[in-house]
């Protein structure tokens, strides 16, 4: 994936509205039309369609189109302390602005609107000092689910459709990026939608996009073939229980070997080692990450005799759980005793650490209290010193990226300052 632009529709996705709009719509509905029944799934079809076009298809008559509208207006207003940002969305865009994306919002919202405020423009004032350019639905002929929005913005920046993602959460902004040929990724911390929608992406909470943006690309096609045939001849071995099956298997584990030591200039024992150090069913490791938080907000970084600097962790030991793994690893390479208090992500570890590994390993990240007593800390065979950075100057020169990147540690304290964090789930 190569996206260069990030653009984001606004209710539901960056802002919490819909009960504001759900309440005000009701509230002026029934005292219109109190014979009239309307459901909660007649108003989930249309939210996220501009407010006229919605009436429209909810049957309101013509003629009584304006004056609804208007009272639909002044419901929302009062109802305007409702609405919020989603949680964790400043975070996102905050990296996004630091890492170079083009951010625009591409919204059913009027740039003309007669409300003001979060309610009613369509840059709201906390958002602005990260987006700076609004595709609006009086902007073009068509709005969503037509795709005029997302051309009209690909007119005025030269993007070509493979650079873009539109996040939003409705089917109407799916239609509306499949017709420009765009990718789009579903916004579910604000969805309201009942069906199944068929979307390049499905993000859970808004730092999901972060791990969608930050995945390397794909392996070289021989480093994927290498790992099948290792994979394959594995997996022989467990099963096979004829000899001349048991030699082929382990020729393709051979050629596996040859492959990655050619290709990578590596020496073969070193490779065959590397790839041969397992037995049965061909399974990922486990590797497990420690995030310790003081009073201040700072993490604890270890710093190892390499003179690169880590999260706590290592390969979870085969009698050991997760849990106990990450425990024992931050009080050998840290000195601290601490317990487990939050499970942040669960991550295809070739998906975002260089270099890639040969065989396959997920990293499992978790929030643990530590007990912070005075005792000095000691080096030892691992580390060499342990300190505490703010978000803002961690050691990126000298990060450990083959275990923890900066996005990862990035992830870590939005967890912490997050009380109701989903873990991330790759």
């Amino acid at each position: 994936m190569a996206y260069k632009h990030i653009l984001f529709d606004v209710d539901g996705t960056l802002y919490d509205t819909y009960f504001a709009n759900q309440d005000a719509f009701f509230a002026e509905f029934k005292q219109r039309y109190p014979e009239r029944n309307l459901t909660t799934a007649d108003f989930d079809a249309v939210f996220g369609l501009p407010g006229m076009e919605s009436l429209r298809c909810l049957g309101i008559p013509e003629n009584e189109q304006k004056a609804f509208m208007d009272g639909w207006l002044k419901g929302c207003v009062a109802r305007g302390h409702t609405v919020k940002l989603f949680e964790g969305v400043i975070p996102l865009l905050q990296f996004l602005q630091r890492s170079g994306f083009h951010m625009a919002v591409v919204t059913s919202r009027r740039r003309h609107s007669p409300l003001n405020g979060t309610l009613g423009d369509c840059l709201p004032y906390e958002i602005f000092p990260y987006i700076k350019r609004a595709v609006c639905s009086d902007d073009v002929a068509h709005p969503k689910p037509a795709p005029d929005s997302l051309i009209h913005y690909m007119q005025l920046t030269g993007a070509k459709p493979e650079e873009i993602l539109y996040v939003g959460d409705t089917a109407t902004d799916l239609a509306c990026a499949d017709a420009a040929g765009v990718d789009f990724a579903l916004a579910l911390w604000g969805t309201h939608e009942r069906a199944l929608l068929k979307c390049a992406h499905y993000l859970q909470t808004p730092y999901d996009l972060i791990n969608v943006l930050t995945a390397k690309p794909a392996d070289a096609q021989w480093f994927a073939w290498a790992r099948e045939l290792q994979a394959i001849g594995q997996i022989g071995l467990a099963y096979c229980r004829d000899i001349y099956d048991e030699e082929r298997f382990k020729r393709l584990r051979e050629i596996s070997a040859q492959i990655m030591a050619v290709q990578c200039h590596e020496d073969l024992a070193k490779v065959r080692e590397s790839i041969a150090f397992d037995k049965g069913y061909i399974t990922p490791k486990v590797d497990t990450r420690a995030a310790i938080f003081n009073a201040q907000g700072q993490i604890l970084l270890v710093q190892e005799r390499s003179g690169l600097w880590n999260l706590p962790g290592g390969w979870c030991e085969e009698n050991m759980s997760a849990a106990q793994s990450a425990i024992k690893e931050v009080r050998e390479e840290a000195g601290l005793d601490s317990k487990v208090v939050k499970f942040i992500a669960l991550m295809d570890r070739n998906a975002h650490n260089t270099p890639k590994l040969p065989f396959g390993a997920l990293k499992v990240f978790v929030e643990c209290r530590a007990a912070l007593n005075d005792a000095p800390f000691m080096p030892n065979s691992e580390t060499i010193a342990r300190a505490w950075f703010s978000e803002d100057d961690l050691p990126l020169d000298k990060l450990r990226l083959d275990t923890n990147t900066h996005e990862q540690i990035l992830m870590c304290f939005a967890a912490h300052r997050d009380p109701k964090w989903q873990t991330l789930l790759e």
